[in-house]
């Protein structure tokens, strides 16, 4: 069996019961980052000594992945991200259309992310959205920003820290006029949301008025 593990955003207290019993009870992990993995099972007292723990990246090697198949065809096997819900922008993804290929049972975990406390914060009807993931760096992102400026329904995105000014004015360049949501370090010590049209979010972002900390989740929301 495949289990897709979500781990806390940063709060250690976001984490799930049955999440912490698959922890103490599997013996190998698939991990975006292992040493992040041993230090969450740290922070909760699980010995990890004798646990085996293979690296799950979007650089894995196709035949690597096809190792991983056999490895969970036999195994009970345990799959988590550096924080967050496996497969919500990261490589669990693949994983997911392994498995319905090959016929292997998985389950995935309900538990943290950060995509829907940002959608409940939303200052808006958030019945209807629409969620992108992380926007490509290069190709296509373009396309992906015209479709969220022709948009009627709001739009979610993830966004690293280091390219939050340069999305936001990327947008102004493609006449988007409406609101924007910024949500920072969800469930952290430190969280922060700004809600205003993109002038002004764009302004308190190159101000640091919104600090320049860990990864973001922005909604776009047309008003027109």
């Amino acid at each position: 069996m495949l289990y897709f593990i979500p781990t806390p955003v940063w709060n250690k207290n976001d984490i799930t019961l049955r999440a912490l019993d698959l922890f103490k009870q599997l013996q190998i992990f698939l991990c975006e980052d292992t040493r992040t993995t041993k230090k969450l099972l740290s922070m909760y007292d699980i010995d990890y000594q004798d646990k085996n723990f293979h690296s799950l990246t979007s650089f894995t090697h196709p035949g690597k992945l096809k190792f991983y198949v056999d490895l969970i065809r036999d195994n009970d096997v345990g799959v988590v991200s550096e924080s967050g819900t496996p497969w919500l922008s990261d490589p669990g993804k693949e994983l997911i259309r392994l498995a319905r290929e090959n016929d292997i049972k998985f389950e995935v975990l309900p538990g943290a992310n950060a995509l829907i406390p940002s959608v409940v914060s939303a200052f808006f009807d958030s019945s209807e959205f629409i969620f992108l993931g992380f926007l490509p760096k290069k190709k296509w992102k373009q396309t992906k920003m015209k479709f969220i400026v022709q948009s009627e329904i709001p739009v979610f995105i993830y966004e690293s820290v280091y390219r939050v000014d340069k999305t936001l004015q990327e947008m102004k360049a493609l006449w988007f006029d409406g609101k924007v949501l910024i949500c920072r370090e969800v469930s952290k010590m430190f969280e922060q949301k700004v809600c205003d049209h993109i002038d002004i979010v764009l302004e308190k972002v190159q101000k640091g008025e919104v600090v320049a900390k860990w990864e973001f989740v922005i909604w776009f929301y047309n008003t027109r």
